[in-house]
């Protein structure tokens, strides 16, 4: 079994928990968690790891843990990386590298070989977005409502690159295509689109769980929430798959066998469905099989 942090192992079909951030555990607006607080408290008792799976980096995702008093892995950058804090498992997982303190699985592509393709690319067709490296903070806070200093940790990327969409449709279309046609992925997320390598969401969050099965002999279910897009692949390998209703978008369609809609927003619809899973008798929620 993983290493717990003053918590109590659950005897039964242990849960994981994976959950995106903005617009789920986070408030849409203020990137607040209070909302959620019942429902963290909760999982804190139940010794349930909650693992946060974002496309946010390493320093944004620390500075979260911090604020959230979290102890357990961490997914990066839309599925790029998973950073297992040493110790966390008996040893160290299969085709892991150790690092400042972390396990560390690549799923992803560096940076810089997508930083190399936009440029090949930018010479033969227009630029329609601003991408982050080519951004300053200032140009990063005006689109993202970060401060100066969050801006600069979600500069720091290492396994993918942010673009401000600012053409149309169409030309959007044809960069996906391009990318696709280079070896590469896109993601549409809240704000921005991804550029990343070979993974996603789904990807990481499938080899966490192998990871956590492979050092315990009981069977993990698996709880993952998000709100758009670019969790659709990591809700689709749950055993139970939560869609957050956000303020700013409709939830994206989704068929799954245990799905969950929330009626409230946010972290607050978040931490409802969070405890009616987990305390049945609480349940204020509709289950189905596809969103509305």
């Amino acid at each position: 079994m993983p290493h717990k942090t003053n918590q109590q192992v659950p005897q039964r079909e242990p849960w994981l928990i994976v959950t995106d951030l903005d617009g789920t555990l986070l408030d849409h607006f203020t990137y607040s968690h209070t909302a959620a607080e019942p429902a963290l408290k909760l999982l804190e008792e139940k010794g349930i790891p909650l693992i946060l799976n974002s496309s946010k980096t390493r320093d944004e995702m620390q500075e979260l843990r911090r604020s959230l008093n979290n102890h357990h892995p961490f997914i990066v950058e839309n599925g790029s990386a998973i950073f297992i804090p040493v110790g966390y498992f008996p040893q160290k997982p299969q085709h892991a590298r150790e690092e400042s303190g972390y396990w560390i699985l690549e799923p992803g592509t560096p940076r810089a070989s997508l930083l190399d393709f936009l440029e090949r690319d930018q010479q033969q067709h227009p630029r329609t977005y601003l991408n982050f490296h080519a951004a300053s903070t200032e140009e990063i806070v005006a689109a993202t409502g970060l401060s100066g200093a969050e801006a600069e940790q979600a500069q720091a990327r290492d396994y993918s690159e942010p673009l401000l969409w600012q053409g149309n449709e169409q030309q959007k279309a044809a960069f996906v295509a391009r990318a696709n046609a280079a070896g590469f992925t896109t993601l549409q997320g809240g704000r921005f689109l991804h550029l990343l390598g070979q993974t996603d969401k789904g990807v990481a969050t499938r080899l966490l769980k192998k990871t956590y099965q492979h050092f315990s002999d009981q069977t993990y279910r698996l709880i993952a929430s998000g709100d758009g897009p670019n969790d659709l692949d990591m809700l689709k390998v749950a055993d139970i798959a939560i869609l957050v209703r956000s303020p700013a978008h409709p939830p994206p369609p989704l068929a799954h066998p245990q799905l969950i809609v929330t009626r409230a927003l946010g972290p607050f619809g978040w931490g409802q469905a969070i405890q009616g899973v987990l305390s049945p008798e609480t349940q204020q929620i509709h289950t189905g099989g596809s969103n509305p």
